[in-house]
């Protein structure tokens, strides 16, 4: 697909198998680095009728690009258990984190591919595994630049064995929604200090 950056004016040509099947999306430009929402529409594509989520009952329509101030770190919870909800919200609000949230798998693998998180929080049942093997379909650069938390009941949380058989950055027990903004504040800072060589080695690419 050919495009222009809207802010370098460079010319792009990106293979369809690269870009998300969606008729609206963001990306990066592979030049100036910043943000490019591209609307196929407008670019002449059709998707072939009304484009559809994976089980075709969310229109890619419905979805559009969220907006947060520049340089704001935003968190996606996808968390049917109410306790575990409110208290995840306090602990992210309390960490200075915008909130963006899903009504169901299917939109929220549709938000997952037209925007970008710092931090996705999503409650480990199999109707939200389409959302998990979303994130694992997911570059190694995109994916290292991610907080992956999972809820569940499988183990204790912080369990670094799950964690890491899971592929995700940390575990939390569903039972221990009493002490969520504990386990909150922990798993931000425990992601902030083993990536932040990550982090400066991006700044330094970029």
């Amino acid at each position: 697909m050919r495009f222009k950056c809207n802010s370098c004016q460079r010319d792009l040509n990106i293979p369809d198998s690269k870009l998300p099947d969606a008729p609206k999306f963001k990306v990066k430009c592979p030049h100036c680095r910043k943000e490019i929402v591209v609307n196929r529409a407008e670019k002449g594509q059709d998707l072939g009728g009304e484009a559809m989520g994976k089980s075709g009952s969310v229109p890619y329509s419905t979805i559009e690009p969220e907006v947060f101030p520049p340089g704001a770190n935003v968190a996606f919870l996808l968390i049917s258990d109410k306790r575990w909800s409110e208290a995840a919200q306090n602990g992210l609000k309390q960490a200075e984190y915008y909130i963006s949230q899903a009504r169901g798998p299917e939109e929220a693998v549709l938000k997952l591919r037209l925007n970008e998180y710092d931090l996705v929080m999503v409650e480990d049942t199999p109707a939200n595994q389409v959302v998990i093997e979303e994130i694992g379909t997911w570059t190694g650069l995109r994916r290292r630049s991610l907080n992956f938390i999972l809820i569940g009941g499988e183990a204790a949380s912080l369990d670094p064995q799950i964690a890491f058989r899971k592929a995700i950055n940390s575990y939390l027990n569903i039972n221990d929604a009493g002490r969520a903004e504990t386990l909150m504040d922990n798993v931000i800072k425990g992601y902030g200090v083993y990536y932040r060589w990550f982090a400066q080695v991006q700044e330094v690419f970029s």
